[in-house]
This record gives structure tokens, C-alpha cells and sequence, in this order.
């Protein structure tokens, strides 16, 4: 314990020592009891890995058997509902009842840990799985197992249930055969699945058959009755056929394989197989009594020993090593090498019971002895096979010779530059690697993205580039930039964090409408009108982009107040004080409270700096008494008042004060209008007219005739009757289905009472006037936009607004009612003004004109817009700020990397020291690299790779994946490597937002959506038709589709790319450790994924084409 741990110890408060504990308190677990409770102990884990270690541990017992000389046959079964079962033609587990226990040896060896024929004379020699110790776990670990002995003339039988024995052992049969049968169920309570992955079998069962010369063993897989399937293995050259087979996927460098098999003097046999391949990695696989030994142990020590030694040797001894050139080294004489060590000993002494190590000393001096003067003497024999191999390790001792030059001018690079990639790595602020994370992203996820000239518009009333930001920046200034917000409204946000982000970047010069020009990076993105965003170089002449439009005001109208900023707001068309923008910011951020005041003052008596810590609020007397005590050196100059008098003869003066008064009948009329909209006044007037009406029988009969007449003469006029008439007959005359479907509706909805008042009470409920109300804003946006931009749209053309307004509308090619009529839009959003509507046509967008190629480069810079991540420049248009990143820069570190990066496969490490994207990694990673790798100096305990969902994604994961897997073992078998899982879809019904992984969890999603829909269904085929038409109406394109729901609109938008993703979006569904999904990189079965590998990246191409036929059918979400 350290000193600091003592001290912490010290501190804790202890139980009181006479509190009850005592013998009772201690447990003895009985028989297999000590399995069950700690399975992991016994077989790794209770996952996949577990169970098929059940499977590995009955075979190993068969092949222990055939080891022995006693079994040349092995059938293994996968069973339906999960059961297993093995049997050997061996000579069969003894029956017969033991001395010492007085129970059946069958029943002892299944039952009790430890009890097998290995453990005393006249059992095995050499034996890797246990009779009693590996099937024991076995049956402890199943619900149910049924052992069937054949031998001395019977069968014999025996039934366990959780380990127990049902039964005595008794004989159900007579036979010539011998051998043992074992069938059993593992139990679903202990084990996380009991799904078997049928390739896994077969590599194992192919393994152990190479390893056993002259043994049968078949597989077969009767899960599915209809679709059996059957393999058998039988191979004569052991570990010689087995190197062969590894290698079938690889150019071999010299034909013969080289192979060896001998028994020492105290009945040890050694056995060993090899060959190179043209590959950068050493694959070789260690075996004791035919137990894989992933961790190798004392066998590989002395291969190891003897492989550089035999091969030193013969360099010297042929000339290959000149006497001043150093000796090769173990990672030189690996280089692509290819071998199968294995031995069969009496007494091997594993570390841990899933013997992953052998520990044996005596083994190493045996394999070390046996294997170098083997190969000695192979050399000399074959001087073909010896030059090339000789050859090969030559060139990779040069080869690291280099890379050691390459890593340490790396290292020496990345010391100058305290490991960090100035404009590409994005740190985090921690130094603490435990809890620091790097995300390994593609592209240039670092930002971009505008020349340092560009300016940017600023609520100060500056106009300033962002190399003035920057500098503002580091001085502490803090700016705010005008934004557009989530509600399609312009706000104001602050700027944080401006800066270059990338050094000598290709940029495109945009030309707009309006003459301005920006230079920017060509992934830059754009707003669009809509409030999507389009990248710089995919913009078109006729996309409509975002606009910024500004003015100082002018007394007229309502406005009373002149010189002051003013904002054309998108959302409404209207025109805002900026000043209002940036109260509103202050509220929403507390800075003060609407209870300080209603009049808000510029804190600098500069009305055009409208920073948000510019303004305040403060009461009406409070504010106008700050300008009555200097209006004494403002308004109240002799020359002030001088001027006022001047004005007020003026005809021009005097004509606007006589508009005005005749103005104020229409001012007059429209409060009368907002009065009628009160409910209250409105029930108070009616109440008033009724009273009148009733009380006055003469103005009742005068007021029903009238009416009466009126409605005859209308309806009497054949004209109107025929309209309406061919109005009705028309739509069911074009629409028959309409009309069977309304009778049908009719018929089955409205024939019950009961139903008619429920959905009367409804509708009642339902329209409440909030209801009416955000419901005609929603369809008053509507309008407003399409008819505004359909005004644009003429303007554009040269012709007149309002003489052709109305006649293009009815020329469109297709009917559309979101543009209303000129007359109505006037009256609705314009007061009947022209010369607004003019002017909110004009400033309604932006468009480009061209965009131009350059081909001088340009450092680019950007800046971050906190919650809505846009920002409006100089020029007069909107932009994204892409320097955001939905990370917390405390633990979180970002690293782009551009395009493509190094297949490593078949790469030496000088060449990858070579590649920029790899170093950086590299450097960023701190750990260094090959022989110098140190994991202790690791800069991030948690590597994401961070990739899009498409081809080019998957592609750069697998490359990444490549080079962990091949350069960095460490970072995965220490559970540093992670994968990011990002949502899939986004799907979103009203308010109510969830993201899902899969298409089988969009469908899952959609289907539970229905259900809660489900209910009142039949009421619901209205709204549905009505919620079909507004989707028509209101629908937008981009990259979301929409659907129907049990009469809900939901939009469902699919992340093809981190990039369509917002930054909120990103941190909430990927990054966010609280929420985030990520897969852990591991590597259980170590061949297996080399073989991968080697498919997938290596050079052949039918391996990998034949790897992609075979599996193209489980692809899910490709994307091309």
C-alpha cells in the first residue's frame, strides 16, 4: 500500500469489532456449486467465448483419446434448442464403481472437480482436457447432460440436471462399439446467449485435427433439419498441413516447408512447422497437448531463442553478415514468418484454468535443443529455400535501420511541437490521460473555412475580418455577430474561440448578386432562404441564400426614434431594432430581468453599438430623467431649438402633420378591428344586440325581411345556382372514389349518437383558441414565404411587381396555393402598404452570380457560434460556423485526417513513418512506435474512430482498424480502441424526438408509434387526410423523407455523414459519455482476425472477392 493510500485508510471509521461474525457466517460450497457461482474462473467468460468453451472442453477430452492412441473418429453435432453433443470412438469413460467412493467412476468424473484419469497411473500420458475436469465444468454449467458409454459390451447411461445425477448409472443396451457420447444443454441463466456461430466450430475443430495426426473428425450442424450442414477434417502432415493452410491466402517465399517432429528422452515430443510469406507481421501459434496458448510461453521462449541464433549463425557462416555488421535482430528473422510450435507433454503446467501460458521450463531447453539443430541442418540441406529466407531477413534489418532514422526525426518533430498539430489536432484543456479521449475523425473536421480578409458583421455596427477577431480575441474583447435561430427568427450570439484552422488551405472565390466577394474553403457551407446549408462549391445561381439586410431608421409610421439599427427579421419580414435583438439576449441569458425596467439605454450613448453589454434596462423616469440632465448639452442648444422651429414652418412639415390627422380614421377603424377580436367585448356587444333585438318587435320585422329578400334574389338567380352546381358535379365527376368513400364514411362513422356527441365534445376541446392561434401563424408563415419568394422571383425578371403579380400566379404550370393572392398578401402581412412589400421582396435573398477557382493558397479561419452555429458576414449572407465541434474540450481531442489514409498491411514502418496522416497519429497518440512503443506515455486512454456511415466511412475504419491492429496490439488488448456508433435515423413525431442505430430499430420505432396512435383509429382518417394535404403544403426537400403515422406527420432523416449532424445533435448522440453508444475493439480470436485482415487488405483479389460474394447478403445500410 503507498503512503498516500495508508494515510486515506486511516481516515475511514471503523465497524465495531464485537458486531456478529462468526462460524455460521462461513460457507463451504459443495461439489460443482463452486462452478456455477463463478463460472468465469473455469471458462473465461459467460458470453460467446464461454459458450463454446463448453464445446472445446468435451472435444479436447475425445482428442486426449485419440492421443493416446485409443480414437481415430470424432463427431461433433449442434443440436436444436442449443444441444450439443460429442462422441469419440474412444475406449469410453470407465463405469464401474470406484473403491474409494463407492459411486460409478462415470458419475465421480462428472460430478467432482479434479477427479479424472489423468491425476494417477494408468490413465494418460500426455492429455490436454481432463475426463472429470473439463466435462465436470461442463455438467455444472448445463440444465442438461446425458453421458452414453459404450464399452464391455454395453451401454451405459447416465442423466444430469444443474450438474446432479437424476439417476444411478444403468445399462440400456448391448454393443460391440466403444467410445463415449456426451449431449448437453447449457444453461440460459448462466450464459448471455446460447447462439453458436458455426465458423468458430469449425476453425477449432479444423485446428485440433492438424494438431492430431490421423484423426477423423466430422462436424455437423443439425440446428435447421431442412438445411444440414457437414464438414470433416482429416489431415496426415499435421502442423505441416496446418502452416500450408495458413498460408493460402499469402505468396509464400520459398516452397518446402520446414518441418520437424521428435520425442526427447523422458517421452516429450516437440513439433514444429514453418515458412515465410511475403508479409510485413509474424503469425505464429503455440500449442500444449493441443491447448492453444494464446500468451505462448515457454515453447515460444526457446523457438524463439533458437530462430535468431540458427539464423545468425548461418548468415555468418555464408557470408550474409559481414564481420562489422551487427547481428540480426528477433524482430528481423520474424518478418513474415509463418509457424506452428506444439508439444505433448506429461505434466504441463498452465497459468490459470483457461491455460492461455505454458509454464513448463523444461520445454523450453527441449524446443530450443530439438528445433535449432533441425533447422540447422534443414538449411544446409535446402540452400535455395535458406538464400531467399536469408534475403528477406536481411532487407528487414535495413529496413528497420530506416525507420528507426524516420521515427526518431518524428519524435524529434513532434517534441519541437509539444506533440500537437497546430490548425489539426483540436486538444483537450486535461492532461490526465485516464480520462482524456481522441476522436479519430475523416475530412477536415477541424473547420475551415474563410481568408482572414473576409469580414464579418458585428451588433456593434463593425464590420471587421477574422484576423481582427483574432487578435480581439486574445486582447479579451468579447464580440456578438447576428445569427439566425432555431425559429427561422435573426438573434445575437457571442463569438468564442476565433481562429486559424487550417495553414495553406485551396479556397474558391463566390461572387454575390450584390457585387461582395468571399473567399472560403470549398466544403464551406451556406445557409439557403429555407435554413438548410449547401457547401460553397455546390452552390447554383439559382439557390436562394440566407440574407443579412440592415437600416437606420427614420421617423415614420410607428417608429418615433431616427438613427438607430434595424434588422429585416426572416421569420416575419418585418423590421426589428437591434437593440431589441440584444435585450432579448440579455433576458434569455438573466443578465438583467424585465422587472428592471421597460426603456432600454445604450450604456455608451452610441446607438449603432448594439453588444448586449451595451444595453440595460431601466424605468421610464429613471431613463428620461438621465436625458433630461444632459439635454441641456444635447437637445437643449440654442442651435438645436433653432433647427426644431425651421422644421416645424416647413410645407413639407406641415403637409406630413395634415396626413397624419387623416390617417387617423384608418388608425381609428383598425383599433375598432382588434377590439371585435376581444372576446370579452365581443360577448358584451352581442349581449347588447340581443337585448336591442328582442325588445324592438319592428326592427325584427324589417331586418328578416331583408335577409329573406336578399337570399331569394341570390339563390334566384340561375348563374349562381349553376356554379354552385357544376362546382359540386365537377370534383365528383373526377374524383368517383371520393365520393363511394365519403357515402361509406357517412354510413359506417356517424350513425351512432353517442359517437357524434364524443366527437363533437372533441372538436371543441381540440380548436381552443391557443390552438386557432398557432395554427393560422403556421399557415401565415407558409404563405408568406412562397408568395415572397414567388415576388422575388418577378422582381428578378425586370417586370412589375404589382401589374403582374396576380396574372403570373394564375399562369403557373401548377396550382399553388401557398401563394395567395397580391390583394391578400397586402392586407394580411403589409397593411396595404406597397412600398413594404416591395421593399421585403427585394431584400427576400441573396444569390451567387459565379464562382471562380484560385490558385493561390490562403491560411482560413472560422469562428464558433454557441447553440445555433451560424453567423451573418459583411458581405450580406449567412454561414455555418464549421470550426464547431459537438465535444467538451475538457477530456475531448479531435483529429482530422484527409482522405484515404495508408493500407499498412503490406507496409514497412519506414514507409508509414512517411505518411503525414499516420504520423500525426502517431504523434498525437504519444506512445511511439515498434520497438520503442512505450504504452505507459499514452496521451488519451480512449481512441475513437469517428466515420461516416457510407463506403468511404466503413473504408477508412477498416484502414484504421489495419493499423491499431498491426503496429498498435497493445491499444487493443487493452481496451483502448473504441468505435463510435452514431444514430442511424432521426425520427421526429410533433415534439417528440428519438434517434435509432438500425433499419430494424426505425421499424421497431414506427411500429410503437402506431400503437400509441392506435386507439379512436376511426376518428382518426380525417385528420390523417388533413395531415396529408399540410405535409403537401408545408413539406420541404433536403435529405429528410416523411411519412404517415396513425395520422401523425413524422419526419425521418437519415445521417449519411457525421457533417449532417449539429453539433448538439453529435454531442448528444455520439459523444456525450451519459448517452453515447461505442463499441469496444476487441480481438478474441487473434487468427482468425489476421486471416481477416489478410483477406481484406492484402494484395490478392479472389480471396477478398470470394470473402465479399459469401457474405454481401448479411450487408446492412450500404450506402453508394
Amino acid at each position: 500500500m503507498s503512503k498516500k493510500s495508508a494515510k486515506v485508510s486511516s481516515k475511514k471509521s471503523l465497524v465495531n469489532p464485537s458486531s456478529d461474525y462468526s462460524a455460521k457466517h462461513i460457507t463451504v460450497l459443495e461439489g460443482l456449486e463452486p462452478v456455477r457461482q463463478r463460472p468465469g474462473m473455469y471458462i473465461g467468460s459467460t458470453g460467446t467465448t464461454g459458450l463454446h468453451h463448453l464445446i472445446w472442453e468435451v472435444v479436447d477430452n475425445a482428442i486426449d483419446e485419440a492421443m493416446a492412441g485409443f480414437c481415430n473418429e470424432i463427431i461433433v453435432r449442434l443440436l436444436p434448442d442449443s444441444q450439443v453433443e460429442v462422441t469419440d470412438n474412444g475406449r469410453g469413460i470407465p463405469v464401474d464403481i470406484h473403491k474409494q467412493y463407492k459411486v460409478s467412476a462415470l458419475e465421480l468424473v462428472l460430478t467432482k472437480l479434479h477427479a479424472g484419469g489423468k491425476f494417477g497411473a494408468g490413465g494418460y500420458k500426455v492429455s490436454g482436457g481432463l475426463h472429470g475436469v473439463g466435462v465436470s465444468v461442463v455438467n455444472a454449467l448445463s440444465t442438461l447432460l446425458k453421458a452414453e458409454v459404450r464399452r464391455d459390451g454395453g451401454i451405459f447411461m447416465q442423466e444430469y440436471e444443474h450438474g446432479r445425477p437424476l439417476k444411478k448409472v444403468k445399462q440400456i443396451g448391448k454393443s460391440k462399439e466403444h467410445g463415449t457420447t456426451i449431449t448437453y444443454h447449457p444453461d440460459p441463466k448462466i450464459f448471455e446467449t446460447l447462439e453458436y456461430d458455426w465458423l468458430t466450430v469449425l476453425d477449432h475443430l479444423r485446428q485440433q485435427a492438424y494438431l492430431t495426426k490421423g484423426v477423423k473428425i466430422i462436424a455437423l450442424d443439425q440446428r435447421d433439419p431442412g438445411a444440414v450442414k457437414s464438414y470433416i477434417f482429416y489431415f496426415e502432415g499435421g502442423v505441416a498441413s496446418y502452416v500450408r493452410h495458413m498460408n493460402r491466402l499469402q505468396e509464400s517465399k520459398h516452397e518446402n516447408v520446414f518441418y520437424i517432429e521428435k520425442k526427447t528422452a523422458d517421452e516429450m515430443v516437440v513439433e514444429v512447422a514453418l515458412r515465410y510469406v511475403e508479409d510485413m507481421k509474424d503469425l505464429v501459434y503455440t500449442f500444449a497437448n493441443n491447448i492453444f496458448n494464446p500468451e505462448g510461453g515457454m515453447h515460444l521462449m526457446g523457438f524463439r531463442t533458437a530462430l535468431t541464433r540458427t539464423l545468425n549463425a548461418y548468415a555468418r557462416d555464408k557470408g550474409y553478415l559481414k564481420e562489422k555488421d551487427e547481428n540480426l535482430t528477433g524482430e528481423d528473422v520474424r518478418e513474415g514468418l509463418t509457424a506452428v510450435i506444439s508439444v505433448k507433454l506429461t505434466n504441463p503446467q498452465f497459468e490459470g484454468q483457461t491455460k492461455a501460458k505454458l509454464g513448463n521450463p523444461e520445454v523450453k531447453t527441449a524446443v530450443e535443443t530439438i528445433f535449432g539443430e533441425s533447422f540447422t541442418t534443414w538449411l544446409e540441406e535446402h540452400p535455395r529455400d535458406a538464400e531467399i529466407i536469408m534475403g528477406k531477413c536481411i532487407l528487414a534489418a535495413k529496413a528497420r535501420a530506416a525507420a528507426k532514422i524516420a521515427r526518431e526525426a518524428v519524435l524529434r518533430k513532434g517534441a519541437l511541437e509539444g506533440f500537437t498539430l497546430p490548425g489539426k489536432l483540436a486538444d483537450c484543456s486535461s492532461k490526465d490521460a485516464t480520462i482524456s479521449e481522441l476522436y479519430i475523425v475523416e475530412g477536415d473536421s477541424a473547420g475551415g473555412c474563410f481568408f482572414g480578409k473576409i469580414k464579418v458583421a458585428l451588433a456593434d455596427g463593425r464590420n471587421i475580418s477574422f484576423e481582427e477577431l483574432v487578435e480581439e480575441d486574445k486582447k479579451g474583447r468579447q464580440n456578438y455577430c447576428y445569427t439566425i435561430k432555431s425559429d427561422s427568427s435573426v438573434g445575437i450570439e457571442k463569438i468564442i474561440n476565433p481562429r486559424v484552422t487550417k495553414k495553406d488551405a485551396q479556397v474558391i472565390k463566390i461572387i454575390l448578386d450584390n457585387n461582395e466577394e468571399i473567399i472560403c474553403t470549398p466544403d464551406h457551407k451556406f445557409m439557403t432562404r429555407g435554413g438548410s446549408y449547401v457547401e460553397a462549391k455546390d452552390l447554383t445561381q439559382d439557390l436562394s441564400l440566407m440574407p443579412l439586410c440592415k437600416k437606420l431608421s427614420k421617423i415614420e409610421h410607428r417608429i418615433t426614434i431616427e438613427g438607430y439599427e434595424m434588422i429585416l427579421n426572416p421569420a416575419t419580414h418585418k423590421w426589428i431594432f437591434t437593440h431589441m435583438l440584444a435585450d432579448n439576449y440579455n433576458l434569455k441569458n438573466n443578465v438583467y430581468a424585465s422587472e428592471d425596467g421597460a426603456h432600454k439605454h445604450h450604456i455608451d450613448f452610441n446607438k449603432l453599438n448594439n453588444n448586449p453589454e451595451n444595453i440595460v434596462r431601466m424605468p421610464k423616469e429613471e431613463h428620461m430623467e438621465m436625458h433630461r440632465k444632459l439635454a441641456k448639452k444635447t437637445l437643449h442648444t440654442p442651435s438645436a431649438i433653432a433647427k426644431c422651429n425651421a422644421i416645424k414652418r416647413t410645407p413639407a412639415y406641415r403637409q406630413k402633420i395634415s396626413a397624419t390627422m387623416k390617417k387617423l380614421g384608418d388608425m381609428l377603424s383598425l383599433r375598432a378591428k382588434k377590439q371585435w377580436e376581444n372576446e370579452e367585448y365581443k360577448n358584451f356587444m352581442t349581449q347588447k344586440f340581443l337585448e336591442f333585438y328582442n325588445n324592438n318587435e319592428n326592427y325584427r320585422l324589417k331586418n328578416n325581411d331583408l335577409l329573406n329578400r336578399n337570399q331569394k334574389a341570390y339563390w334566384g338567380d340561375a348563374a349562381n345556382r349553376d356554379k354552385q352546381a357544376e362546382r359540386v358535379s365537377g370534383f365528383f365527376a373526377t374524383h368517383p372514389e371520393r365520393k363511394e368513400w365519403l357515402r361509406e364514411l357517412s354510413a359506417k362513422e356517424w350513425n351512432s349518437d353517442e359517437l357524434r356527441q364524443w366527437r363533437a365534445e372533441k372538436i371543441k376541446e381540440q380548436w381552443t383558441e391557443e390552438f386557432r392561434a398557432k395554427r393560422r401563424e403556421a399557415y401565415n408563415k407558409t404563405y408568406l414565404q412562397h408568395s415572397l419568394s414567388f415576388a422575388k422571383q418577378i422582381l428578378e425578371q425586370g417586370r412589375d411587381l404589382f401589374a403582374d403579380y396576380n396574372v403570373l400566379r394564375r399562369q403557373l404550370p401548377k396550382r399553388n396555393n401557398n401563394i395567395i393572392k397580391l390583394e391578400t398578401l397586402l392586407r394580411r402581412f403589409f397593411k396595404d402598404d406597397k412600398n413594404q412589400l416591395l421593399e421585403a421582396a427585394e431584400n427576400f435573398n441573396h444569390k451567387i452570380v459565379r464562382i471562380e477557382k484560385m490558385q493561390e493558397r490562403f491560411d482560413v479561419y472560422d469562428i464558433e457560434v454557441p447553440n445555433t452555429h451560424n453567423f451573418a458576414l459583411a458581405s450580406g449572407v449567412f454561414v455555418h460556423n464549421s470550426g464547431k465541434q459537438g465535444r467538451d474540450r475538457e477530456f475531448q481531442a479531435i483529429l482530422p485526417l484527409r482522405g484515404k489514409i495508408l493500407n499498412v498491411e503490406k507496409s514497412r514502418l519506414d514507409k508509414i513513418l512517411a505518411n503525414n496522416e499516420l504520423k500525426s497519429l502517431i504523434i498525437a497518440l504519444g506512445t511511439n512506435i515498434g520497438e520503442m512503443f512505450d504504452i505507459t506515455k499514452l496521451r488519451y486512454h480512449r481512441v475513437v474512430i469517428m466515420t461516416d456511415a457510407d463506403v468511404d466511412g466503413a473504408h477508412i475504419r477498416t484502414l484504421l482498424l489495419t493499423f491499431f491492429y498491426r503496429y498498435f496490439p497493445d491499444l487493443i488488448t487493452n481496451k483502448h480502441i473504441y468505435i463510435a456508433q452514431p444514430p442511424l435515423y432521426r425520427i421526429q413525431a410533433g415534439k417528440s424526438i428519438q434517434y435509432v442505430y438500425s433499419d430494424e430499430d426505425k421499424e421497431k420505432a414506427l411500429v410503437e408509434l402506431a400503437k400509441n396512435k392506435a386507439q379512436n383509429a376511426k376518428d382518426k382518417k380525417k385528420e390523417t387526410a388533413e395531415t396529408e394535404t399540410e405535409v403537401a403544403a408545408d413539406g420541404e426537400a433536403g435529405e429528410e423523407s416523411t411519412t404517415t403515422v396513425g395520422g401523425v406527420k413524422v419526419n425521418i432523416q437519415r445521417f449519411k455523414g457525421l457533417g449532417e449532424m449539429n453539433p448538439e445533435q453529435l454531442w448528444e448522440t455520439t459523444m456525450d459519455p451519459e448517452k453515447r453508444l461505442m463499441k469496444l475493439v476487441t480481438v478474441d480470436d487473434a487468427s482468425k482476425a489476421d486471416e481477416i485482415f489478410d483477406i481484406l487488405m492484402g494484395d490478392e483479389v479472389e480471396p477478398r472477392k470470394r470473402f465479399i460474394q459469401t457474405h454481401a447478403k448479411s450487408v446492412r445500410n450500404l450506402d453508394v
